[in-house]
């Protein structure tokens, strides 16, 4: 029985012929092609394995790499301390006044003059002191004039106990006489020498040669003991005391030389001394240094010192040498005939200008990797590179 409801019945069978038919097979041609190769690709990247299976390890690699090794050798060192501190007086001498209650008559020096040892620098009035020393002079020629008679009366009084012409107690009486005439010489050539001295101290003498660093008294004024009178740096000679750091004190020594900076100028000096102790409040110990003659430096600038110590024989190798591993210093070292390096701890000491210090570790003639040696590892096979 014909189906009355379906009007255009489908059919499923493939075109034959025609220009619809051809283009059919070719698209379903393409996508065959397409599963092929999606396939193959899939097989290839191991996207389809079996559940088990594991990938292969990837074989160590055989290169070398290419590095420079340069030679452990001893170097002589030298490293500059540096310091600083103020210009300050080798010697300053203090003048004083030595007697008191004369008017200052005189001031013969300026802040800054030259003055030479014995040089009169101030005066007193010598009034009252040349009066008292007239008077001394006198009572010693009036001692004098006494001795001499007690002298002659014993003379007189010995010749006649010779011949019992007088009596014992005249005698002694005599010779007591002349001896307390001594005693009064003595005396009065003692007070002549005080008074002496008392005229001498109403002028005021250089003790040595130097700079006058600082005056302290006037025309007119009334001197007291022990008033200041003036300063003077002995000999000129100016230093520098330099503050080093504590653990730089061990290699400073007298003599060694040192180059001292004041703004642009640089002025050649040395060592003259080492202080024998240090500030417990800064641990800073104090170099002296002494500056030449015309410095042109003055106390109380602020300038500093580099101290350049005697040259020492050390074990060195290149700063780009020195690796860290677990924040301890490494090299690695590539032993005479080898091809792998070691890795070797060792003990740094002082660096300077690209080098490094080894204390411990090392020994002369040793190869260490200088570049290349940031990639590196234990064990590691290495390539020296060609020198050029």
């Amino acid at each position: 029985m014909p189906d009355h409801n379906l009007r255009h019945p489908i059919d499923l069978a493939p075109p034959r012929g025609g220009p619809a038919g051809r283009h059919g097979l070719k698209i379903a041609g393409i996508v065959a092609a397409i599963a092929f190769v999606t396939a193959a690709i899939v097989l290839v990247s191991g996207g389809v394995s079996r559940p088990n299976a594991e990938l292969a390890p990837r074989p160590p690699s055989t290169a070398a790499q290419t590095v420079v090794v340069v030679p452990v050798a001893e170097q002589a060192l030298t490293r500059t301390i540096i310091g600083d501190g103020s210009v300050v007086a080798w010697q300053e001498l203090v003048v004083d006044f030595e007697t008191g209650g004369l008017r200052v008559v005189e001031v013969a020096f300026e802040e800054g003059d030259r003055v030479t040892a014995g040089q009169i620098m101030a005066r007193l009035d010598d009034t009252v002191p040349a009066a008292q020393l007239a008077q001394a002079e006198a009572a010693l020629a009036e001692a004098e004039a006494a001795l001499d008679i007690a002298r002659l009366e014993l003379r007189r009084a010995t010749e006649l106990a010779r011949g019992n012409d007088i009596a014992r107690q005249t005698l002694e009486q005599r010779q007591s006489a002349a001896r307390q005439a001594e005693a009064r010489l003595l005396a009065a050539r003692a007070r002549r020498d005080e008074t002496a001295a008392r005229l001498a101290q109403t002028r005021v003498l250089a003790p040595a040669d130097g700079i006058v660093s600082r005056r302290a008294i006037l025309p007119g004024a009334v001197a007291q003991p022990a008033q200041e009178v003036a300063r003077i740096i002995r000999d000129g000679r100016l230093e520098l005391d330099a503050r080093v750091p504590e653990l730089d004190l061990a290699t400073v020594r007298p003599g060694q030389r040192v180059q001292v900076r004041h703004g642009e100028r640089a002025i050649a000096a040395e060592v003259r001394a080492i202080a024998p102790t240090v500030g417990g409040d800064n641990r800073l110990g104090i170099v002296h240094v002494a500056l030449p003659a015309g410095s042109g430096l003055r106390p109380g600038m602020f300038a500093q010192a580099e101290i350049q110590p005697q040259p020492r024989l050390a074990l060195t190798v290149p700063q780009q040498a020195v690796l860290f591993r677990d924040t301890a210093p490494v090299v690695f070292v590539l032993p005479a005939g080898a091809e792998r390096v070691v890795l070797r701890p060792i003990r740094t000491g002082d660096r300077f200008l690209g080098a490094v210090e080894v204390t411990d570790g090392l020994a002369p003639g040793d190869r260490v990797v200088t570049a290349g040696a940031g990639f590196l590892s234990d064990g590691e096979r290495v390539r020296v590179a060609a020198a050029r």
